[in-house]
């Protein structure tokens, strides 16, 4: 029997192999990118995936997913993060996935930052699902004070737009049965207001998810089964085929 690495050599592949897929840069920039936390890891992003390359072409969308991020762990001069339950990544060049199979957790990966992400696709249109994992301990907080997260989106959106100037389309968290319905209201809000500041699209996920039903749309009052989370992924394309439609974005028949 072959005997596998240790996690410590596992990791550093991982991570050696990330930074040199990301430095093959696609020669022309790509339509669209999306960046997001679990939910992007599993049905969802999967779901959503499919329908933006059926709507760019499969050579003109990125996607960088990990579970348990927030935005600030993408942004330089933070700590890098450190993932433990699965990261899924699509470029033009090659496309890869460490999930939970048959019930063995996946190896860790380092959460790319945005510079080099941006660096390897410069998108036209960034896609932002992220917000949910503020949520565990903001339902523990005495109160919910946004200075931070609010701090957090502002400086997220900024980097995207160093050196250039995309669309960015936020689409907030969906519905849980986990979290209560003010930390929901209060990230919204959060997002809202510097969407505003900065000039911004937002999704309103909650409002085409709820309710979430236990048991049915997921097991864990958070993340979304196969049908509940291609269901949302429809919705959520269909907000962003009407702001494509407006935009100088690939035509809707643009696979290419």
């Amino acid at each position: 029997m072959k005997a596998r690495p240790p996690a410590a050599a596992v990791f550093c592949l991982l991570a050696a192999g990330l930074v040199a897929t990301l430095r093959a840069a696609p020669a022309p920039p790509v339509e669209v990118m999306l960046i997001g936390d679990s939910l992007s890891v599993g049905p969802f992003g999967r779901a959503l995936e499919e329908a933006l390359q059926a709507r760019f072409g499969r050579g003109q969308v990125c996607l960088f997913a990990s579970c348990g991020s927030s935005p600030e762990d993408w942004l330089p001069g933070k700590p890098v993060f450190v993932t433990h339950c699965g990261y899924r990544q699509t470029t033009p060049q090659a496309s890869f996935s460490h999930e939970y199979r048959h019930g063995r957790r996946p190896p860790p990966v380092k959460t790319p930052k945005l510079p080099a992400l941006l660096a390897a696709c410069r998108p036209r249109l960034v896609i932002v699902q992220l917000g949910t994992n503020w949520m565990d301990h903001l339902a523990q907080a005495g109160r919910l004070d946004g200075r931070r997260y609010r701090r957090h989106i502002r400086d997220f959106v900024r980097e995207i737009r160093r050196g250039s100037d995309p669309v960015i389309v936020w689409v907030m968290p969906p519905d849980s049965s986990k979290y209560p319905r003010a930390v929901h209201e209060a990230v919204e809000e959060w997002i809202r207001l510097e969407s505003v500041a900065a000039d911004f699209l937002t999704i309103d996920s909650r409002f085409i998810t709820a309710p979430y039903r236990d048991g049915e749309t997921g097991g864990d009052g958070v993340h979304y089964r196969d049908d509940a989370g291609r269901r949302w992924a429809r919705r959520v394309m269909g907000q962003i085929a009407m702001i494509a439609d407006s935009l100088p974005l690939a035509p809707a028949d643009g696979a290419r």
